[in-house]
C-alpha cells in the first residue's frame, strides 16, 4: 500500500529509474514534464509516462511521441488554436504502447515501493520493444504521410484529433511534393470537418489557401 504522502517519491523514482534505462538509446535521462526526449533528423522523439493516482495504489500509462519538424511548423503557421508555447511542443504522431501494440490501453499497477523496480522493467521492456520500432518506422514525412490520410481506425487513433490531423494530412502531402489528387483529398477532409463541425475548418481553409489548393 502507498500512503498518500509516498505518491511523489515513487513517480520520482520511477523516472529516475526509467531515465537512466532510456539514456543508453540516446534519451535524455532527465525527465521533462514526465517525457524523455530524443532528437532525431527530423524532428524529435518523446517517451512520456502518466500516473493515475488512487487512494493506496496508483496507475501507470506509457505512450510515444514524433514530431516532423516540417510539417508542424508548416501547421502550426495556421493553427489559431494553439499558443505559441503549445506549438514549440507539439507532436504530429503518437500513442500509448498498449494501444500500438494490442489495440488497447495498458496500465501498470504500483501498490508498493517494492513494485516500482519490476514495473519498471516492464515498462521498459515495453518501450524498447515495441515504442523504438514504431519511432522508428514514422520518422519519415512519406511514413507520416500514410498514416495520417488514411481513414483506418488504427491509424486515425496515432493523431486522434480530427481537426489537427486533417491540417497535417495536407501539410505532409504538400511537403512531399504530391500533386495528384491532393485537391480530391482537401475536398474530402473539408467534408469531414464540415459534417462534424469541426473547430479546426477555418484553420484547414486557410492552410489550404496558403498552399493555393
Amino acid at each position: 500500500m502507498i500512503q498518500k504522502g509516498e505518491h511523489s517519491i515513487a513517480e520520482q523514482d520511477i523516472l529516475s529509474r526509467l531515465g537512466e534505462r532510456v539514456e543508453w538509446l540516446g534519451f535524455n535521462p532527465k525527465a521533462s514534464g514526465q517525457s524523455f526526449y530524443h532528437a532525431s533528423p527530423a524532428g524529435k522523439w518523446a517517451f512520456h509516462v502518466s500516473f493515475i493516482p488512487h487512494k493506496f495504489d496508483f496507475d501507470l500509462t506509457a505512450d510515444v511521441g514524433i514530431r516532423i519538424n516540417t510539417i508542424e511548423n508548416l501547421t502550426n503557421k495556421y493553427d489559431t488554436k494553439l499558443r505559441p508555447t503549445e506549438k514549440r511542443k507539439s507532436m504530429t504522431l503518437g500513442g500509448d504502447l498498449g494501444n500500438i501494440s494490442e489495440g488497447r490501453q495498458l496500465r501498470w499497477t504500483v501498490a508498493d515501493l517494492d513494485d516500482i523496480p519490476k514495473v519498471c522493467d516492464q515498462v521498459a521492456d515495453k518501450f524498447e520493444r515495441i515504442g523504438l520500432q514504431f519511432l522508428r518506422t514514422y520518422s519519415d514525412v512519406a511514413a507520416v504521410q500514410e498514416v495520417l490520410t488514411s481513414s483506418d481506425l488504427k491509424d486515425t487513433l496515432l493523431c486522434p484529433i480530427l481537426g489537427p490531423r486533417a491540417m497535417r494530412a495536407m501539410a505532409s502531402t504538400y511537403i512531399l511534393g504530391v500533386t495528384s489528387g491532393i485537391t480530391a483529398l482537401a475536398h474530402r477532409l473539408e467534408a469531414e470537418l464540415l459534417e462534424e463541425e469541426d473547430l479546426y475548418l477555418q484553420d484547414f481553409r486557410a492552410l489550404c489557401r496558403g498552399l493555393n489548393i
